[in-house]
């Protein structure tokens, strides 16, 4: 493994080059600012530090990680984290009705999210799949923006665009969707809360180097200015060079942690192998 010199600079260097290659009018505008430029730089290479910090801690003590955590995090810090996975895109029921068809029903926080639609034809079940699929991607990185310690947006409008831009990412990238359908596989065939884990730190990776993140969070921070939603991602990426750098031993224990509480995440895996059940129907 790298020195922890070589990571928190490798975070730092990864976290200015995404911003030159995926937000490049900002990166402009950080570069006229240097006073901005350096508070970029010194969040990533905070992040990268707590989070060796506490992998060195838990090598050293593996058997306790609230106790880890509680000893290095703010109260309030724990409470994003245990919430990492239970911030709603939007919850899907596929139900039969008295027509005989399964319906696919969205909904959010209680009110209808998106029309409803019949599944008449096997279009309706991917694209019920490729929504289903977007959602599990958004609220991934979600849970990645609570474990740096930010409390994410939940609105509406920000959560709709980035549910948008996650499908076309979807749809555009095979190799993404084969990694989603490879994670519900690996999420549901995995009997401990440290396997589910396991392959969602794995998800995470995938979705990180298939660059969608930067746009996923920008669509997140829609209501917040350049240079908050530049800070958040520059976090949240320098946590994900440092995990990968790690084995992802920090977050795997973190999300082991909340998983088999996560019931509404869990649905969303029931429900893309539901649909594909159905379509062998169609």
């Amino acid at each position: 493994m790298a020195s922890h010199s070589d990571l928190v600079e490798k975070a730092v260097k990864v976290v200015l080059e995404d911003i030159a290659k995926y937000a490049p009018e900002e990166y402009k505008k950080l570069n006229a600012e240097p006073a901005k430029k350096e508070k970029i730089i010194q969040a990533a290479s905070e992040t990268a530090t707590e989070n060796l910090k506490l992998t060195d801690e838990l090598r050293n003590q593996p058997e306790d990680i609230a106790a880890l955590l509680s000893k290095h995090l703010s109260d309030e810090r724990i409470q994003l984290l245990r919430g990492g996975l239970k911030i709603p895109t939007f919850r899907l029921e596929i139900a039969k009705r008295d027509d005989e068809k399964h319906w696919l029903e969205f909904t959010r926080e209680g009110k209808q999210f998106l029309p409803s639609r019949a599944i008449s034809t096997a279009l309706d079940v991917d694209w019920g799949s490729a929504m289903q699929l977007a959602s599990i991607l958004v609220e991934a990185i979600l849970l990645v923006m609570s474990a740096v310690g930010i409390s994410p947006s939940s609105s509406g409008r920000g959560i709709e665009q980035a549910l948008m831009e996650a499908a076309k990412a979807i749809e555009d990238n095979l190799k993404l969707q084969k990694s989603l359908i490879d994670f519900g596989t690996a999420w549901d065939s995995a009997d401990s809360a440290l396997g589910k884990a396991q392959a969602l730190f794995f998800l995470i990776v995938d979705i990180n180097s298939a660059g969608i993140i930067w746009t996923i969070i920008k669509a997140l921070c829609s209501n917040i200015g350049w240079f908050d939603w530049l800070l958040t991602s520059a976090k949240v990426i320098a946590m994900i060079v440092v995990a990968v750098g790690t084995g992802g031993a920090v977050l795997v224990a973190e999300v082991a942690l909340i998983v088999l509480d996560a019931v509404d995440f869990a649905l969303k895996i029931a429900n893309i192998i539901l649909l594909s059940e159905i379509k062998k129907t169609l």
